[in-house]
This record gives C-alpha cells, sequence and structure tokens, in this order.
C-alpha cells in the first residue's frame, strides 16, 4: 500500500509526468489526498471520498 499526501505539489510537469507513470505502473493500493484533478484523473483513481 502506498499513501500519497498531495504528491504533485512543488514538482515540475516532468517530474509528475513520472510519478504518474510510477504509480500506472504499480499494482497495489493507494490512498492519494490530491486537489490536482488532472493527476486524479491520469492514475485511473476508482473510487473517491470528497470532504466538503
Amino acid at each position: 500500500m502506498i499513501i500519497l499526501d498531495e504528491p504533485t505539489n512543488n514538482l515540475d510537469l516532468q517530474n509528475v509526468e513520472i510519478l504518474t507513470t510510477a504509480i500506472n505502473e504499480y499494482q497495489g493500493t493507494l490512498i492519494v489526498v490530491s486537489h490536482d484533478e488532472s493527476f486524479l484523473e491520469q492514475i485511473n483513481i476508482e473510487r473517491s471520498i470528497v470532504l466538503e
């Protein structure tokens, strides 16, 4: 299991792409906290909990 809290903060575009590729190759469970909707779409998040 990998837990990520705002993983794209302070990353440039190239490093976001590297992170996205690595996450997409990962076969385990992810828990991700992020406001970056584009990133969440790119890593194919299947379920989400939205706090308002």
